[in-house]
This record gives C-alpha cells, structure tokens and sequence, in this order.
C-alpha cells in the first residue's frame, strides 16, 4: 500500500494560512515597509520586524512543505533530525507563546518523527 503524502502537504498549509494572516492583519505595515522601498526599512522597529518574520516564516514553511512533499511523492524518506527538529521547534514555541498557531505543527513533526525514512 503505497504511504499517504501529508506531512509536506500539512506544511504547506501552514506557510498558506500563515502567510494570508500576515497579509490580511498586517497589511498596514507591509504597505508602509514597500511603501519606502523595502531596502533597510525594517531593522530597529518591532512592529515592522514582526511583519517581516511573520511573512517570512510562513514562505520558508511554504518552501519547506515543498520539499517534504517532493520526498513524500518519491518515497525518498525523510531524514529523522528533520522530524526531532520541528517538533523541538514546536514544543519550545509552544512554552514561549502558548497562545499562537504553534499547535499546529506538533502534527506534521509527529508524522516526520514516525515516518519511515532515513535514520
């Protein structure tokens, strides 16, 4: 029976959800950090930096999902410290800022910690 492809797929959607929210809720000050041509616009202002991390972390989860995808797809397997770090990130997220949509990777860290791949 040929393993179901989620975890990449999981990932995916959070780097979507992540990413929208950005754009919705701060939107604001993306248009003020484009606005002024992006070049040194950020550093030294915490309303901006947390729009730009924001957006970010939800492309690299894009990116990610991306990758862990393609390796599901090939039944390549997926390295075991790529599963301990995820859920690692998520359970030291989780105790920082408990309220947040960290809950949402325990899934596909938990699947990549199980699945069969490369040890």
């Amino acid at each position: 029976m040929k393993p179901r492809r989620w975890i990449g797929r999981w990932m995916i959607g959070i780097g979507v959800i992540h990413s929208l929210f950005g754009f919705v809720f701060l939107r604001g000050t993306l248009a003020v950090i484009w606005s002024e041509g992006l070049v040194n616009t950020v550093n030294g202002q915490p309303e901006r930096e947390f729009a730009f991390w924001f957006i970010y972390f939800g492309l690299l989860a894009l990116v990610l999902g991306g990758l862990i995808d393609w390796c599901e797809a090939r039944r390549a397997g997926l390295p075991r410290f790529l599963g301990w770090a995820l859920l690692g990130m998520a359970v030291l997220c989780a105790v920082i800022m408990p309220i947040s949509g960290i809950w949402l990777l325990f899934p596909p860290a938990l699947g990549a910690v199980l699945a069969r791949g490369e040890r």
